[in-house]
């Protein structure tokens, strides 16, 4: 099932709240967990850089049908 747009933009949200708890256990003085809380946020901006690329599809498909006067399989060339 395709997501919506404000499923989509509360899993941003979501991911953007848990890097910044990342971010928090970074500040750690444990090199260990700093290491971990690294790798961690590595893993979350990449999963939230996926995502972005799924809003702007959304949206670039938005605008398109809004163009064709929503129909979807029309050009607007």
């Amino acid at each position: 099932m395709k997501e919506t747009f404000g499923q989509l933009i509360s899993r941003l949200a979501r991911i953007n709240i848990e890097i910044w708890h990342e971010e928090e256990k970074a500040r750690s003085p444990d090199d260990h967990q700093v290491a971990r809380a690294k790798r961690e946020i590595d893993r979350l901006n990449q999963l939230r850089n996926d995502l972005i690329e799924k809003i702007d599809a959304y949206l670039i498909q938005a605008v398109q049908e809004e163009k064709n006067g929503g129909d979807p399989g029309k050009s607007s060339g």
